[in-house]
């Protein structure tokens, strides 16, 4: 082999090792790099889409803003953060008036505190607590009638539903009585009014002057004293229950103090 010939294969070696480190030290990091880039990309165009869906539907929940308020002022008016009471008395006034009645007593007692109501027992529970401490009882014959709850096919109590946020601390029931006279028709007519009124106003009970229970009283024409007893609500927000929590706890710690 020649020496011109060995030198031009030197080159062409020299050319490809150039070449070759030139991809790998050049190239290769700028390809890496624009596929870097790339995803980069994809994923910022997929975080703008979602950032667009939530505008979006920021943007039609603001649209409903004005009727979730007017619901929310009315739940606030059925249940308010506090008594109210001169507001409440106001309201039964002026459904008096409308409808014909007038009020002759109105009484508000202390203030209830809420308990969660209890999941009704099952038959083998309550069969449990019953054993407990009870004697022994004959065995029932063939011909007794089962027990309801026993019986196949029977429809199961409803469950029992409860929000943790209300609480016996927060949440609170008021005894009210209202006594108002008008006849039999006035007198239904205004306990329907009250019970959909701005404040929520459960009526337990109505009985008239002349029998022990409404269901007795009869249609007679004329002026009634008929006596409606029931519940209004009170619901304090969190920031005045904890508050009032926080001031006991002083109170309490400054007279263990003193």
């Amino acid at each position: 082999m020649s020496r011109n010939r060995l030198m031009l294969l030197v080159a062409v070696m020299a050319s490809v090792v150039v070449a070759v480190g030139g991809f790998f030290l050049g190239v290769q990091p700028q390809l890496a790099r624009a596929d870097a880039s790339a995803e980069q990309q994809a994923s910022a165009e997929q975080s703008n889409a979602t950032a667009e869906g939530r505008i979006a539907k920021l943007r039609a929940e603001s649209q409903t803003l004005p009727a979730q308020k007017a619901e929310l002022a009315v739940l606030e008016g059925s249940i308010p953060s506090s008594l109210d009471q001169a507001a409440f008395y106001r309201e039964l006034s002026d459904l008096a008036d409308a409808g014909g009645v007038t009020i002759s007593s109105l009484t508000t007692s202390d203030a209830q505190s809420y308990a969660p109501p209890q999941a009704p027992a099952t038959s083998t529970e309550a069969a449990g607590t019953a054993s407990a401490g009870a004697t022994p009882t004959p065995t029932p014959d063939a011909s007794a009638t089962p027990d309801a709850s026993a019986t196949p096919g029977a429809a199961a109590a409803p469950a029992v539903t409860t929000s943790p946020v209300i609480t016996s601390a927060n949440f609170s029931a008021v005894p009210v009585t209202v006594g108002v006279q008008g006849s039999f028709e006035q007198a239904t007519a205004y306990m329907k009014a009250v019970q959909n009124g701005k404040r929520l106003f459960l009526v337990s009970s109505i009985v008239s002057s002349s029998s022990a229970s409404g269901s007795d009283a009869s249609n007679d024409a004329g002026p009634t004293t008929w006596t409606l007893s029931g519940f209004i609500y009170v619901l304090q927000d969190a920031a005045s229950t904890q508050a009032e929590q926080a001031a006991a706890a002083s109170s309490s710690s400054a007279s263990t103090n003193g």
